[in-house]
């Protein structure tokens, strides 16, 4: 204590006394935590557990300064003091009593850069096998650039049981050996499964979810109310769907769920961090917080420590990118110059022109993983991003099935290139024309999926929906993801398909539009839980009005068609709209006129003809419509022409086969001259 002058006292809790102190030599500020320990013995060996978190190192945690034992005479007590930094800011607590005061709600956005900066100090102190043991909002500090730093460790004796008079767990089980002194602040963020099953990951990812709590709660409850409703998520863990239906008018369902995870009072049901971090959600918050942007900034500080930044970028400008040596030097270049934007952009537009040069750009599995790196180390810049996107995209035609392109240590930078940058239209259609091309890949749509490219190429339709060019890219990557089931999945939480409808109505003159929506529909609507919507906003009237206005294109006319025959297969109501021609607002469209006039442009087509008879087929499989279709004459003939010109073609036979049996007996329908109908259709099973 020798070195330090104590200048005040700022906290007393159970657990410690602490005091802000000035280092003499160089008049420093810091905080130091004097614990009170039984005897020496143990306060000894608090010091060596706690040695060790000397070594955590991160810019999102705040690690310990020194240890040391101090024996006080006046009241014959063993104390051990930490050394900490000293935050003038204060904590998240100091921050999240001015929103309680204004009853202020907190920026969504804002809680997600939060909570991937402590997410990442919980990263990596986890992989050092280090738990936390005492997360709370008085815990992570407000640092100089306002980011949050993680801090005040606990050490596992001085948090352990009947071993310090002043410690977290006090009273929690075992006898006292001292008088007792209760650390309410630490129990209310502890873990339900502490007193029983001890520390745990699991028990941090709980006390995370309570600082979370607190954060998306701020304007509804004060410090008193939001701990006493987490003390009653303890005994009845439905009191959580009371508040999420209070806070889900200002947090997205993404966070709700993020919440309800992390809240789990049964211990073996609660997320794991590795279970959060495959979370879509959970790595937008990581990639907003990436730790790599503020190493690159001290980089380039430390870069101009000794020059000005003009002088900087005067020795920059003097080192061009090595155009004509081999795409080796290139690489070499780029990653020795990966903190500065303007050389990393030469460097990658230098590839780009190479990739359509005769030779082509042929890369290494290092040299696509530093071309993301570098777009991810200059994130802020647009033109590096649409550069970056344009050379890896030159490179997916011919990549093999398992190369570097299709993981996530590649395909990870998009999702974050197109939040960053989500007015930029050059950006988004570079990002989603790339997606789409990966999307070709079932390991790659699998990724994109699981990283949130369905999330942003949706949020990209939602702000771009008058741009027809960035919305028929968008909607090509979504008709390639919703291959993948899980995809479907995703872009049905997020009402997908509302999105899809909407730009189809307002480009319903455009092919590329009309053909990618159309198969995005019909992919859609394997869920169920899209119909709702598709009727509400009439997609089977949609897709007429898109055959209508698309009938001499047949990749149009043949995805519009799938999409309404899979409508009609699970909605009867459906099938009437096509019969029948009735819309809402009493609007009319020729639906069956349409599809028949459409099919006389097409009827050498196989694709579109199959289309068309996979139609019928599923509106004939309703009884009241069977009807409606024999009176109106609709289907035999027809199905009677195609027997005749696709005798020979197993897939459209199949589907009309079925049509006619169930639109007439087999004997009354006019087929092809043959000997009876029967041998003809007994060929045709046989084939099928």
């Amino acid at each position: 204590m020798e070195n330090f002058t104590i200048k005040e006292q700022i906290g007393k809790g159970a657990q410690a006394t602490v005091y802000l102190v000035e280092r003499q030599q160089d008049k420093q500020k810091f905080v130091l935590k004097k614990v009170e320990c039984f005897d020496e013995s143990e306060a000894n060996k608090a010091f060596k557990e706690a040695s060790v978190l000397r070594d955590l190192q991160h810019v999102y945690v705040s690690g310990y300064k020194e240890f040391f034992v101090l024996w006080e005479k006046q009241d014959s007590s063993v104390y051990i003091c930490i050394l900490m930094d000293y935050f003038p800011k204060g904590t998240l607590l100091t921050v999240l009593s001015k929103y309680r005061e204004k009853k202020e709600v907190i920026d969504e956005e804002q809680i997600k850069q939060w909570l991937g900066q402590v997410l990442e100090a919980l990263m990596y102190a986890h992989k050092k096998k280090i738990l936390h043991r005492d997360i709370r909002p008085s815990n992570i500090y407000v640092q100089a650039d306002d980011t949050l730093a993680l801090g005040d460790f606990g050490v596992d004796t001085i948090m352990g049981d009947a071993i310090t008079c002043t410690r977290a767990n006090a009273g929690i089980k075992g006898e006292y050996l001292r008088k007792p002194r209760f650390n309410y602040a630490s129990m209310n963020y502890m873990a339900p499964e502490c007193v029983s099953h001890g520390y745990s990951e699991t028990c941090d990812i709980w006390s995370l979810g309570c600082v979370l709590f607190e954060l998306v709660t701020a304007w509804l409850y004060n410090s008193d109310e939001a701990i006493a409703k987490l003390q009653q998520v303890r005994n009845d863990p439905g009191v959580l769907d009371e508040v999420f239906e209070d806070i889900s008018k200002h947090y997205s369902d993404a966070l709700i769920s993020l919440l309800a995870c992390m809240l789990k009072v049964n211990h073996t049901q609660r997320s794991t961090l590795g279970s959060l971090l495959n979370m879509p959600y959970v790595r937008k918050c990581l990639e907003m917080s990436d730790s790599s942007q503020l190493e690159k900034r001290k980089r380039l500080k430390s870069a101009s420590t000794a020059k000005s930044e003009i002088t900087v970028k005067e020795e920059v400008s003097r080192w061009p990118v090595p155009k004509g040596q081999g795409v080796l030097k290139v690489l070499e270049y780029l990653a020795n110059m990966v903190d500065y934007d303007e050389c990393v952009k030469e460097a990658l537009e230098y590839l780009l022109e190479l990739s359509k040069s005769e030779g082509g750009l042929n890369l290494d599995p290092r040299g696509k993983k530093l071309v993301a790196m570098a777009m991810k180390n200059n994130m802020t810049d647009a033109e590096i991003q649409i550069s970056g996107c344009n050379v890896l995209n030159s490179l997916v035609m011919c990549a093999e099935v398992n190369d570097v392109l299709f993981t996530p240590e590649v395909i990870a930078v998009l999702p974050l290139s197109m939040e960053n940058h989500k007015d930029n239209l050059d950006v988004q259609y570079a990002a989603s024309s790339l997606l789409m091309a990966l999307a070709a890949n079932t390991l790659a749509g699998e990724v994109i999926g699981h990283l949130g490219g369905v999330q942003d190429i949706l949020v990209a339709l939602r702000t771009h929906p008058n741009n027809a060019k960035l919305c028929s890219t968008c909607l090509s990557a979504l008709w390639g993801l919703t291959v993948h089931g899980n995809n479907v999945k995703i872009a049905t939480e997020e009402k997908g398909v509302k999105e899809v409808c909407n730009v189809l109505k307002i480009h319903m003159n455009s092919s590329e539009v009309a053909e990618a929506a159309s198969a995005s529909i019909l992919a859609l609507s394997l869920d169920e839980e899209n119909l709702e919507i598709i009727c509400d906003l009439d997609g089977v009237g949609l897709l007429i009005e898109t055959i209508k206005t698309h009938g001499k294109n047949s990749k149009v006319v043949k995805n519009a068609c799938l999409a309404l025959a899979s409508l009609v297969e699970i909605d009867e109501e459906s099938a009437y709209r096509v019969l029948t021609n009735e819309g809402p607002g009493n609007t009319h469209i020729a639906g069956i006129p349409i599809i028949m006039k459409t099919y006389e442009l097409h009827k050498d087509n196989a694709e579109v003809v199959e289309s068309v008879v996979t139609l019928l087929m599923e509106l004939a499989e309703y009884d009241d419509v069977r009807s409606e279709m024999n009176h109106l004459k609709i289907g035999p003939e027809l199905l009677s022409e195609i027997f005749k010109r696709f005798k020979e073609n197993v897939d459209i036979m199949g589907p009309c086969e079925k049509a006619l049996e169930r639109l007439q007996d087999v004997k009354q329908i006019p087929v092809p001259k043959t000997p009876s109908p029967e041998p003809v259709l007994q060929e045709v099973a046989g084939q099928a």
